[in-house]
C-alpha cells in the first residue's frame, strides 16, 4: 500500500485506513527503523506469543551480527577448510535468503 505523507504541523503524518486500525484494533503503533526500512506496528502485546515476537525482532540484529564476527574467525576459517569439517551440522533452516 502506496500512502502520501500528510503535514501536520512541522511534522508528517500517515493516515491508516481505518479498516486496517480495526483489523490490527490499533490506539497506540510503534515506530522502529529496521535494515529493510520503517516498521509501523501495534504497541499493545495481549499474549505470550506476541511478547516471544517482539523479544526474537530485539534479538535478531544482536545476534546475527555475533554469527557475522564468528564465520570471519580465523579459527572459524580454519575449522570449516578442513574437509573433514564440513556444514551437515548447520541448521539450514536459520539461513535467510
Amino acid at each position: 500500500m502506496i500512502k502520501t505523507l500528510t503535514s501536520v504541523g512541522n511534522s508528517k503524518a500517515v493516515i491508516l485506513p481505518s479498516e486496517m486500525v480495526k483489523k490490527y484494533k490499533l490506539e497506540k503503533v510503534i515506530i522502529e527503523e529496521t535494515d529493510d526500512g520503517i516498521l509501523i506496528r501495534s504497541a499493545v502485546q495481549n499474549t505470550n506469543f506476541q511478547k516471544a515476537i517482539e523479544k526474537l525482532r530485539k534479538n535478531k540484529a544482536a545476534l546475527y551480527k555475533r554469527i557475522e564476527s564468528q564465520a570471519n574467525d580465523p579459527e572459524t576459517i580454519n575449522y570449516y577448510a578442513k574437509s573433514s569439517n564440513n556444514f551437515s551440522d548447520v541448521d539450514l533452516d536459520i539461513l535467510e535468503e
